[in-house]
């Protein structure tokens, strides 16, 4: 088989295998009419989201913030007000947010993308519970009590609805499109040069790369993607308040990257898919029995996955033999060479 035809192979198989998973994702409000258990899809899309937004500044910049839950409550909390006080739509509400959000991250971390390690881990804590007690102590902000939004007739304008299953297919469309354009950072010259400080700062200077320039990039990046859950949350629970932004809700956040495997772009994906739904699973069931057992499970995983698989499942998956067998036996992938090859005849063909 030639070099064209055995990737055309390959990439045609990789294609099927994704589309038969998006059409199982869409078809399950089709076949599982329980309110709750759409929910916990919906949950699970709006984290793993919230988890990509974190990975980009944490995973693959190596800077770890444990704030991100601040983003994503003010986002919701911009979005919220300027609706219900200026009567603007929900959809331009979001993109204002997003534009705050984005603004706020990089003016107020700009000064302390200077520091490294557990120093711009502890900036980032006190930065998420000061806007949590400036919103607290705040009347305009509604205080302790939050602010709600509106309730009212089904609207796709306002994006307002009495069934869940809507939520589910714009969060699921939500955390796809997010991990579309985290793969393409991923491909392009931010990607390489954000990996490259995360591995040694001083040698990514060293060969030209602004190490301060490209974390305000990821902050401002990380931030954007927040404020965006920011305002899907605030639409489907209809209500904010500042409770969203304790420190807890940041720490479930990270979780889901560290366990899928913080190094790759699908590790919030795998972590999300598989933390969310288990950490609800046990509240609903066992709550009554053992109250907190879901965070008593978050901190089980977690202290096995440092101690066993640093690298999280993905990490595993790529050294392990399933990876092997699904390469071989159904994606039907060449060589590395084979690839290598394929990519000079293509970008020859460019030219």
């Amino acid at each position: 088989m030639d070099t064209r035809k055995a990737v055309k192979t390959y990439h045609r198989n990789l294609a099927i295998v994704l589309a038969v998973i998006v059409a199982i994702f869409a078809a399950i409000p089709l076949v599982v009419d329980k309110p709750y258990i759409i929910n916990i899809f919906v949950l699970t899309f709006y984290m793993s989201t919230l988890s990509m937004a974190w990975n980009i500044l944490g995973g693959i910049t190596g800077q770890n913030s444990l704030g991100l839950a601040a983003y994503m409550g003010l986002g919701a909390y911009v979005c919220c007000l300027v609706v219900t006080k200026t009567g603007m739509n929900p959809w331009a509400a979001a993109v204002l947010d997003m534009l705050v959000v984005g603004v706020v991250a990089g003016v107020i971390f700009f000064p302390s993308l200077i520091l490294r390690g557990p120093y711009f881990t502890l900036v980032s804590i006190a930065f998420a519970e000061s806007i949590r007690q400036f919103i607290i102590n705040s009347e305009f902000f509604g205080r302790a009590s939050g602010v709600g939004l509106p309730f009212g007739k089904d609207s796709f304008a306002q994006f307002r609805f009495t069934s869940k299953v809507p939520y589910y297919y714009i969060g699921f469309i939500m955390m796809v499109g997010v991990y579309l354009i985290m793969k393409k950072i991923g491909r392009s010259k931010l990607g390489f040069a954000l990996r490259t400080i995360r591995e040694d700062e001083d040698a990514a200077a060293a060969i030209g790369i602004n190490p301060t320039k490209y974390k305000v990039i990821a902050v401002v990046i990380s931030a954007i993607i927040a404020g965006l859950v920011g305002f899907f949350y605030v639409s489907y629970i209809r209500y904010i308040d500042p409770d969203v932004m304790i420190q807890s809700k940041s720490t479930e956040i990270v979780l889901p990257a560290v366990v899928g495997g913080a190094a790759y772009i699908e590790g919030p994906l795998i972590g999300g898919l598989i933390m969310i739904p288990l950490s609800e699973l046990l509240r609903a069931n066992f709550a009554a029995v053992l109250p907190g057992i879901n965070m008593l499970m978050y901190a089980v995983v977690l202290i096995v996955v440092i101690r066993f698989r640093p690298s999280g499942i993905l990490g595993w998956y790529m050294n392990s033999k399933v990876k092997t067998f699904i390469d071989e036996k159904i994606l039907k992938k060449p060589s590395l060479d084979v690839l290598e090859e394929y990519e000079l005849m293509a970008d020859k063909g460019g030219k």
